[in-house]
């Protein structure tokens, strides 16, 4: 232990001295770090905790962090990828790992969900792995509800879903949902959803008559929220905000193993990303999208 530590003074007296010539972290630092400080470490896998782009600042002790990807961009950041940020009040709330989208949309997205039809990860987990995350944040993940908790809380954010599905030309087809509020409640309310107005083109599959799930709680197979009388996280395999099930296809759900539902758009999308954004959004390039 006390080589560690002072390994890791060490490198940080080096990384001060070469603050300016750009050369990597070394990995094993890097990790080390990232464990000692970040509260879901355990989503960057090992060998990878040098691609977060703002590491060094993990390094060397940064007294305030970003509290999400929008202020990092407003500070200059432009690349997307890894960066640990850390939601205000920072009293109660850890440092978390995040994945930034700098160039969707003027960029500042800070991705709450990733996932792609082939996904490695079982998706049918327990209401404590949903509530602090699973997955890679490289790639399939989820952040937890814990944290989008934390994120959402701080301000008015927005949500965007953004799904895509081959057609039958075996073309790549882009479609989009966004809400003008996204809240996740804390732990007391069962991390219940708040949903503003729908625009996009991909459908509004969340506040509509047949699938209203506005101020409905988070279910998962072992804890029950719904409206129905059976368990829909169970039926469906993998946790949501139900508010009943008793349809065999649900009309949404991004979190069921190799079937990603967004009707009306598609039963079964190639890949779906979730993201939000602070609606005070600072946008330097208005008007660029781009795909992913």
């Amino acid at each position: 232990m006390i080589f560690h530590n002072m390994l890791l003074v060490f490198s940080v007296v080096i990384l001060s001295a070469q603050s300016l010539t750009g050369s990597a972290v070394p990995e094993r630092v890097a990790y080390k770090a990232l464990h000692q400080k970040v509260g879901n470490a355990d989503m960057v896998p090992e060998g990878q905790a040098n691609k977060i782009l703002n590491v060094r600042d993990l390094l060397l002790k940064k007294a305030r962090y970003a509290k999400d990807c929008n202020e990092l961009i407003r500070q200059g950041f432009k690349d997307s990828g890894l960066y640990v940020i850390q939601p205000q009040p920072v009293e109660s709330t850890p440092m978390i790992v995040v994945n930034c989208e700098m160039e969707y949309d003027c960029g500042g997205w800070t991705l709450l969900e990733k996932k792609s039809r082939q996904s490695p990860l079982t998706w049918n987990e327990t209401w404590t792995t949903y509530e602090y995350g699973f997955g890679n944040v490289l790639g399939d993940h989820y952040l937890g509800n814990l944290y989008m908790h934390y994120i959402t809380s701080q301000m008015w954010y927005k949500v965007r879903i953004v799904m895509d599905q081959m057609n039958d030309a075996n073309k790549m087809i882009q479609r989009y949902a966004e809400y003008d509020m996204f809240r996740v409640g804390s732990s007391l309310t069962g991390y219940k959803l708040y949903l503003g107005g729908f625009t996009g083109n991909g459908g509004d599959a969340m506040t509509v008559f047949d699938n209203l799930v506005d101020n409905m709680p988070f279910s998962t197979r072992d804890q029950d929220s719904d409206q129905d009388s059976a368990n829909c996280a169970l039926k469906y395999g993998g946790g949501w905000w139900f508010n009943t099930c008793a349809s065999d296809t649900p009309y949404a759900m991004l979190t069921q193993k190799e079937s990603i539902h967004w009707q009306p758009f598609c039963k079964n999308c190639s890949k779906v990303q979730i993201m939000v954004r602070s609606v005070n959004m600072y946008c330097p390039r208005r008007g660029m999208i781009t795909k992913y």
